[in-house]
């Protein structure tokens, strides 16, 4: 389980950089590789099967939602990435693809709601970093579909950031054994 989790944050950590690195480009008028992000998703339901596994059965309902999320989300980021990336127009293509993307993305964020729910109540991540799952899931749901349709990339450098954070949180925590959370008399 431990590799698992490990290589799960570095795939995060690798998907977070692909956001800042797609946001800083556009930002600075260089190019739009929007590729990077339909690879990032995938990279990110790997962190969110971590996650999950990082849990071992103590996420309750909501763990078992965002588990189900993150698989469906890494199906459909299989799916996803050889089409965007082979495909000639790129990203932007017509039906099917701009469905399997919008419900990858969407699995993944709310995967991330259910599943920080369930690691803030369990307690598996360091006590200061318990509610970043959460904080990013609930972020991410509604500034970066806004602020997408308006072209601003500065929410998506930010929340690049923060999934390279909570990868390199589960990449560190790998080898330790998973918290409980501690109950006052």
């Amino acid at each position: 389980m431990s590799v698992l989790v490990r290589w799960g944050g570095i795939a995060t950590m690798l998907g977070g950089v692909m956001w800042v690195v797609k946001g800083s480009l556009i930002m600075l008028g260089i190019m739009d590789l929007g590729e990077l992000l339909i690879v990032a998703q995938l990279f990110f339901a790997a962190g969110l099967i971590a996650l999950h596994s990082r849990l071992e059965g103590r996420g309750g309902l909501p763990g078992r939602i965002g588990g189900l999320l993150a698989y469906a989300a890494a199906a459909l980021s299989a799916v996803n990435v050889p089409y965007s990336v082979f495909a000639e127009d790129g990203p932007q293509n017509p039906f099917p693809f701009n469905v399997t993307y919008a419900m990858a993305a969407l699995a993944l964020f709310l995967g991330l709601v259910f599943l920080g729910v369930a690691a803030l109540r369990a307690g598996t991540l360091p006590r200061r970093w318990r509610a970043l799952p959460l904080a990013i899931g609930v972020s991410a749901l509604l500034p970066v579909w806004v602020l997408a349709f308006v072209h601003l990339e500065i929410p998506i450098v930010v929340l690049g950031l923060a999934w390279s954070l909570l990868g390199y949180v589960i990449w560190a925590e790998a080898g330790m054994p998973a918290r409980r959370p501690s109950r006052a008399s």
